[in-house]
């Protein structure tokens, strides 16, 4: 017995471990470019023959980090219709064009305009030139908002609508 004792531990199956296997990685973290906006609401006591003020203004908050080839990062802000940026749902509707924004505090322009976004109903907010040394920044800027009824006479009622805000870094 003592023998087998110590012969036992020879007897036990040895570890065998395989040769190692490799797994490259490469993780990849995209340029972009987002944006951030507050309030989410804004409201409007409407008068006919009037123009209107938003009940505050919308701030915008921009962030990006592009390749250095990006040249320009553009705002925009626009309704996804001309004929109905605001409605009631019953036919009576406000054209984006009657409502008007305000950059920074400028003047106000109507939301005419276009954009890669939509067509005729935008407003661009900024361009902004992206150089090697601005490449990763962030800025804000505000949006006053108006509704210009001014020769148009609506129907008593709640009117709504959304504003869409988009980025472009081309």
């Amino acid at each position: 017995m003592a023998l087998l004792g110590v012969f036992a531990p020879s007897l036990r199956a040895k570890a065998r471990n395989s040769g190692p296997a490799a797994v490259n990685l490469l993780a990849i973290r995209p340029p972009g470019v987002g944006i951030a906006v507050s309030p989410s609401n804004v409201n409007f006591t409407l008068v006919n023959n009037a123009i209107a003020a938003g009940n505050t203004p919308v701030t915008i908050t921009t962030a990006w980090d592009v390749q250095p080839s990006v040249g320009n990062i553009t705002l925009y802000a626009f309704f996804s219709t001309t004929t109905a940026a605001l409605t009631n749902g019953a036919g009576n509707n406000i054209a984006s064009a009657r409502v008007r924004g305000s950059v920074n505090g400028g003047g106000f322009g109507p939301f005419s305009g276009n954009s890669p976004f939509a067509v005729g109903s935008s407003l661009q907010i900024y361009t902004f030139r992206v150089l090697g040394f601005n490449r990763r920044g962030t800025r804000s800027d505000t949006l006053d908002l108006q509704i210009d009824l001014t020769g148009q006479f609506l129907p008593a009622g709640t009117y709504s609508g959304v504003l869409l805000i988009r980025a472009q870094a081309l």
